[in-house]
């Protein structure tokens, strides 16, 4: 039994856990979309009801504040949902494909200069969004930073922050410190109260971090770290690494200071000194480490269009992060679930579930199987029914080479696979509606050759170009063609078939 959250969001596997709760991939079953979902047990933070009671408000409240921040660079908050038992809350927000800046500073040591400049710069700017509320993450670290496919630089996690207004406390145990001891203001170590600029010295780590290859301190222990950020003087970055900019040595040590008051006063103040040092639009794509996502990107092509899609499943060493949620039927069933999400109206999930076999069914079958190709088709016709076209015509054009070199181009899959490519190409408008019905017309052509007029490649040809010659202008032309289709279909179809009932319908709206 899967388990679904307020009668929406299925639970469909665990991305990961930190110490404020555990992250779930789940699925939007209205709106058919992958989600990550935040749960935080209750009584992991109140043991007592009145507490648990205290504790689901606050966390209502947050997630609230949470939600309003609105920017590309805070995953948006989509519900909070409280269990059945009260048991625990959940967070349900939008779901990052990406890789964590821990893993991609893990991969490369240091960075280049550019590089780390637009993701400090990108954090700033996230920071700076936060705390006009104002809130104040607390947990700032490279674990809680996505680097996105795209480049875009998230910050997560500030769900469990706390809002700065007095009407509410912070989510943290008794008696111990929210944080993590190696980025944590000396304010925050303390137990002070904390505003926006914690974030900032948080900041000062994470960038000396990136520039140098370490810890802006090296600790023996959490106790041990703690003393450091008390007392210890930062490093400067240039006896470390020559090539940084003295002006970015300069700002690591003011994000740096002890006392909040000597750091800069804003997160714009920050992404202000960091302009100059960004790379601008048309600059070479040579600062991000090979095989990385390129935090450059956003200020070398600013608001790019969109980019051909990726491959629908992740390739061997491909950085994984927050990957769409996957099935794990296997070829086992993988059927059944695929028709039940078609069924509910889920296209894009029941894709999703074939995408995850594909792999397994090449091994099994064979790279230019018949059962290969049916599983790539269906995969086709669930995107094009989500509306993803571009996807669905790259699965077309994969069957297409496997029913090549299995049966030939005379084959009717190849056919089938060359007429739903050219709608998806008129629908993207690749094609003009006059150049695609000329390909379908060449394509039905080459079928009434060999096979006819009559037969199920020619009829879904045919519906083909009646869909789109409206759209051509030569209303006569259309009027004729979908009359005598509609007739021929009221001969060879039931009288509920979706087809001719579609094209009933078409032939009502043009009159004939």
């Amino acid at each position: 039994m899967r388990e679904i959250l307020g009668g929406r969001y299925e639970i469909t596997g665990a991305l990961g856990a930190g110490g404020m709760g555990q992250v779930l991939s789940g699925y939007d079953t209205v709106l058919d979309r992958p989600v990550a979902v935040k749960r935080i047990a209750v009584g992991q933070f109140a043991t007592r009801q009145d507490l648990a009671e205290e504790f689901v408000a606050r966390f209502r409240r947050e997630a609230r504040v949470t939600a309003r921040i609105r920017h590309h660079g805070v995953p948006q908050v989509f519900d909070a949902v409280l269990d059945s038992d009260a048991e625990s809350v959940y967070l349900v927000m939008e779901h990052i494909e990406g890789v964590t800046l821990r893993d991609f500073l893990a991969g490369v040591g240091t960075v280049s200069i550019e590089c780390g400049v637009a993701i400090a710069a990108q954090i700033a700017t996230v920071l700076s969004h936060a705390h006009v509320f104002p809130v104040v993450h607390r947990d700032l670290k490279p674990a809680n930073v996505l680097v996105a496919a795209d480049g875009t630089v998230k910050v997560i996690d500030f769900g469990i922050a706390a809002l700065l207004d007095g009407s509410t406390g912070r989510i943290t145990r008794t008696g111990s410190v929210l944080g993590t001891a190696a980025y944590m203001s000396p304010e925050l170590v303390n137990g002070l109260a904390v505003g926006p600029r914690a974030d900032l010295y948080a900041l000062g780590c994470i960038m000396h971090e990136m520039f140098s290859g370490r810890g802006v301190f090296e600790a023996r222990s959490e106790f041990d770290a703690h003393n450091r950020h008390l007392s210890d003087v930062p490093t400067p970055l240039r006896s470390l690494r020559r090539e940084v900019p003295a002006q970015i040595e300069q700002l690591v040590l003011e994000l740096l200071a002890k006392d909040p008051s000597d750091r800069p006063a804003t997160a714009r103040e920050v992404y202000d000194r960091l302009l100059p040092f960004l790379p601008g639009s048309g600059a070479p794509e040579s600062y991000s480490p090979p095989g990385c996502p390129d935090p450059t990107r956003i200020f070398r092509r600013p608001n790019p269009p969109a980019e051909a899609p990726r491959e629908t499943a992740p390739r061997e060493n491909e950085p994984i992060g927050h990957q769409p949620a996957t099935e794990t039927t296997g070829l086992v069933g993988v059927g059944a679930r695929y028709r039940e999400l078609c069924d509910q109206g889920r296209f894009a999930q029941a894709a999703q579930a074939l995408v995850t076999v594909i792999d397994e069914a090449e091994h099994r079958y064979g790279p230019v199987s018949s059962q290969l190709g049916q599983l790539h088709r269906d995969i086709a016709l669930a995107l094009a029914l989500s509306g993803e076209q571009r996807r669905a015509l790259a699965e077309w054009e994969r069957v297409e080479a496997i029913e090549l070199r299995a049966g030939g181009p005379s084959s009717s899959p190849v056919r089938q696979a060359r007429t739903a490519a050219v709608e998806c190409r008129a629908a993207l408008g690749d094609l003009t509606a006059a150049s695609a019905v000329d390909e379908l017309y060449r394509i039905l052509g080459e079928i009434r050759a060999t096979g006819g007029e009559f037969g199920e490649d020619a009829l879904a040809v045919r519906v083909a170009i009646a869909n789109l010659l409206p759209a051509v202008g030569d209303q006569a032309k259309a009027g004729r063609f979908v009359g005598q289709l509609r007739d021929d279909l009221g001969i060879l179809r039931p009288a509920d078939d979706p087809v001719r009932r579609r094209v009933e319908q078409l032939a009502a709206e043009l009159g004939c």
